[in-house]
This record gives C-alpha cells, structure tokens and sequence, in this order.
C-alpha cells in the first residue's frame, strides 16, 4: 500500500469519526487530491532544434519540471514550462520525457510530457500521397500523416462515408499492433521496428523508426480509451520494388508484402487479406516443401488402387499439417493474433462490419453458421444481400475495393496497396466471362516447384496458400489464390464471392470458383469467398476515380 493512499484512508477515517447526521453530508467531502494537466501530452521539435512552450494547469501553489535528457534545458515562469533544444547533429531521432509534479509528499500529481527530436534522415513516407501501406528500409526514421483514412479520396462505399468521415480525429497515441519476419524467428520478428512509435498531437503525425530487420509490421492511431482509430501497415524492405508488364497492366514485381520473388524464398509469400480489407494477416511461417499428389488420366480418374490411395493420403495430410501453420508472430506488438472461433458480428445493414474490422485488425472475421441456409453469404462484411431504398443491393455491391471496371485501375480508402498501386482490377488475369464463369489459363502459365510463371511476363507467382472462411491455414506450398476487386453480385444467389486466380486440379483459372450445389455450401467449397485471406499483387494506378457508385 502505498503512502499516499495510506494518507487518504487517515483522513477518511477522521472525518467519520467527528461527524453528526447533520453534518454528514459536509464531513463525506471528496479530500482535495493534487492535480496537474498540461496543454500538450506530446509534440516533436526540428532537428534544427528551438523552443516549445507548455502551459502548466494545476490545484497546487508549486510545481517542479524534470528530465533525464541532457540535450533539452527547461525555465519556468507562471503557469508555462518552456523547453530549449539545441540542433541534432546525430542521424538517429532522441526522445526526452518531461515530468511535471505539482505539490508536496504525499499528496503529489504527476503528468508527463515526450519531446522527439528529428535526427538527419527523418523521411516523410506520405510524400508520394497517403495510403495505408507504405514501403520503408531498414535503419529509417520516418513519419507519415495521421489525420486521414486511407489514401483519403475514393472510399469504396458511399455508406461507410455517411456514417464516417475521410479524415482522424480524436488520436491520443501511436501504438505497435505486431511485427513479424517471414521465417518465423520471434527474436528477429522484435527487431521489425525500435522501440514504440511516436504520435504527435500537434502536427498529427505518426513517427516510428525501422530496425535491423526485414519484414512487415501494423502501427495504429488510438484514442484516449485504447480503440484503434485506424492503422497502417509498415512494409520493410530494402528490396527495391519494381514493375512488369502483363496483360495491359503494371504488376508489381512481388506480392505485397514480400521481400522478394524467388521461388524458393519464403520471403516472398507476402501478406494475406480478406477481400475488401486493409488490414494484413500473415501466410505460414513454415519453408516451402513439394507435396505429392494423386495421380489422375485426362478424365481426372485416379489411376492408383485404394491401397496406394490411402498410403499416398496419408502422407499428404501428414504433410499439410506441418506446412500450414497459423502464423501468431508479433515481436513487440500490443495484439494477439485471433485466427480460428470467431465469426464476424451479424450485419445486415451498411457499412456493416466496416467499423469492426478496423478496430480489430489481427482478428479474422469468419462466415457466420446461423443464417439459413439460402440466404448464405461468404462474406464477413455482411450476411445477407438486402436492397436499400436506392434499390441496391448493399452487401454483393459493397465495392470495397473499387468498382473494378476493366481499363481502370484505382485505389479506395480500403486499398491495402502503396501509394500509387492498387488491388487488379476486372480482367487483370485474363477475360472474365459476364456470368463469372471460370476461364482456365494454363495454356499462358508454367507449373514451377512452389508456384506458377506467368509466361507473359516471366513473373513468378508463388503458392502462398490461404485462410478459409475458418481461418484456419491450408495448400501452403500447393496451390496460389490471388485477389482482383471484381465482385460477384447476384441476388439469385448472393455468395459473397470476388473473382479470383486459382488453382483447381493444377490448372490455372481465373473467375469465380463454382459452388457445386448450395447444400455443400457448409462444407466451404468455394475459393473466392470474400471471407478467405489471400495474396495481392498490385498494380500501377491507370485512373483516379474517386466516384465509387
């Protein structure tokens, strides 16, 4: 127990005994504790250095200022602190802590002040234009801009805009949500990002600095309560992205997210996304291994005996069970990875769980199994396709990630690409046939170990594998499924799909993967699902439409 609450007790105690009926009301007062604010939690200074002025507001007759830094001299007059930093000749960033008490032992209030300095190479990643992922290397002291959603201009949905404004307000702190490597090392996953990231209130900035290691990491704007305003994610690379032509677009040279494209390299799995998300989840963190498949003839009939197939089956799931491994690396990071058991909140208006899913980012938003079964939808948006009063249908049009019309390419606030590149969109793989129908591609692909090579381009695109609307992990080192902004809207048949590439038999498709009969639609056999997590591979932005419907 500490001094000052022992203090308080004494005093309570004493007022109890002294006190008549009639005086009771009086001798219950509150005892008059210290208090102490002051007019900013936060700030940054140049690295030229200078002057910031704090305003001291206090219950008590004196107040004290102190700091461990040696670089930062304080004077006190009236009610201001003011604070004077010389320049910083040093590349790294320094960070001074400025506590304020105000009264005597043991009645004392105490409120804290950070001052950042700026070291040579601080780097402004929203220069380009604001996004929610921004490529930074290794050893960088950045910022980027903290008072906008997204890349701010298209939104994706015109009803999340009615319930919600484009730009932040109300941010109190930075946080790290996670940080992770691609081969799974939890000691070098901590070394993603250094120490915590920086919010200042003034300029409405977030600043972080980058460590020795390459990866991925998610940094969030909070407000006073803990609730996540909104987040980024910090791709680390030193690997500079390039771009290559295919099928009258400009691909990334890598998934997002990945370090590389060697075929072999784990690093370049990248990051996965539930369609129409921004927030990033993570592939396996198990190395590449061939899977041995069934042998089939052209008419897809097994040409093993049901002794050699179940031998053969055996060893696979043996195999799959250690290849497909639900990734919950987060280094340093505040939140714990919620894969498996939770199924997104019912939503049967717009924005639906818009909302939801950007204060929970490291939580997947599975199918919900309550909803009958004809009204199904693969979708953690919402769970059923009603038509407002517009006469629109709000879940199967939700154009999340744009209205995906083939010739344009453009970013929604919900765009997990970089700033200038976005989700691919109608057509990107190849021809989308009106009803969704699947075309197969093989004839323009290349089966290689661990992925397939688009022949057009010679790009490899590897076989990441997926999160089901489960979110459990599976066809790690088998088979690819790669997102385009292409939805599937059908009110006859509302699945809550967007066209894919995938992987079917070892042929190359690109469509909508067909759900056999709606009676197995429990079983999930639908790639597509706007409920799975999968790659992206962006594209060079051709358009800037904002007017999303």
């Amino acid at each position: 127990m500490n001094i000052k609450y022992i203090y308080y007790i004494i005093v309570a105690l004493l007022f109890a005994v002294g006190c008549t009926t009639e005086e009771r009301e009086v001798c219950y007062a509150e005892p008059d504790y210290a208090t102490v604010e002051l007019s900013s939690s936060s700030s940054t200074i140049a690295r030229e250095g200078g002057d910031k002025m704090l305003f001291v507001a206090t219950n008590r007759d004196t107040w004290t200022a102190t700091t461990e830094a040696d670089w930062v001299d304080m004077s006190i007059e009236g009610n201001s602190l003011t604070l004077y930093v010389d320049e910083n000749s040093t590349a790294e960033e320094r960070l001074a802590i400025i506590t304020v008490t105000a009264g005597a032992k043991p009645d004392t209030a105490v409120a804290r002040f950070k001052l950042l300095q700026m070291g040579v190479t601080a780097t402004d990643l929203t220069a380009a234009g604001t996004a929610n992922c921004y490529i930074v290397p290794t050893a960088t002291t950045a910022s980027l801009r903290a008072d906008i959603k997204g890349n701010g201009a298209g939104d994706g949905n015109a009803r999340y805009m009615a319930t919600y404004s484009a730009t932040l307000e109300g941010g109190s702190y930075a946080e790290l949500i996670w940080e992770a490597t691609f081969d799974g090392d939890k000691t070098r996953s901590t070394q993603i990002i250094v120490g915590e990231p920086f919010y200042s209130a003034e300029e409405e900035r977030i600043y972080l600095t980058t460590g020795a290691v390459e990866g991925n990491a998610l940094v969030a704007l909070m407000d006073g309560s803990g609730r996540i305003l909104w987040s980024w994610h910090i791709w680390v690379s030193n690997n500079d992205i390039t771009t290559v032509a295919m099928n009258g677009l400009e691909w990334m040279d890598r998934n997002l997210g990945a370090l590389n494209n060697n075929p072999d390299d784990i690093a370049n799995r990248g990051m996965l996304y539930q369609w129409g998300r921004k927030e990033p989840f993570l592939p396996s963190p198990v190395a590449y291994a061939e899977v041995p498949t069934h042998r089939y003839n052209d008419n897809y009939e097994l040409l093993e005996t049901e002794e050699e197939y179940n031998a053969l089956q055996a060893e696979i799931e043996a195999l799959r069970e250690v290849l497909n491994v639900n990734n919950t690396q987060r280094g340093n990071g505040t939140h714990e990875w919620l894969y498996v058991g939770f199924e997104a909140p019912v939503a049967l208006n717009a924005p639906g769980n818009i909302e939801y899913a950007l204060n929970n980012p490291t939580t997947i938003l599975g199918c919900r199994t309550d909803i009958p079964l004809g009204e199904y939808v693969f979708d953690w948006y919402m769970q059923q396709d009603l038509v407002n009063s517009e006469n629109v249908a709000m879940q199967s049009e939700s154009q999340l990630w744009g209205t995906a019309e083939a010739g344009t390419a453009y970013k929604t606030m919900f765009d997990p690409c970089p700033a200038g590149y976005c989700v691919p969109p109608a057509g990107a793989f190849g021809t989308l046939h009106e009803d969704y129908a699947c075309s197969i591609l093989s004839s323009k692909w290349s089966k290689e170990r661990y992925g397939w090579r688009w022949v057009e381009g010679d790009s490899f695109f590897p076989a990441v594998g997926n999160l089901d609307v489960s979110g459990l992990m599976g066809d790690t080192s088998e088979r690819m499924l790669y997102w385009t902004a292409e939805y599937y809207h059908d009110l006859m048949r509302p699945l809550g799909k967007a066209a894919t590439l995938f992987i079917a038999y070892d042929d190359v498709y690109y469509g909508i993967y067909p759900l056999v009969e709606e009676s197995e639609a429990a079983a999930w056999y639908s790639y597509g699902a706007r409920a799975y997590a999968a790659s992206v591979r962006c594209v060079r932005e051709v358009s800037n439409n904002s007017d999303t419907q």
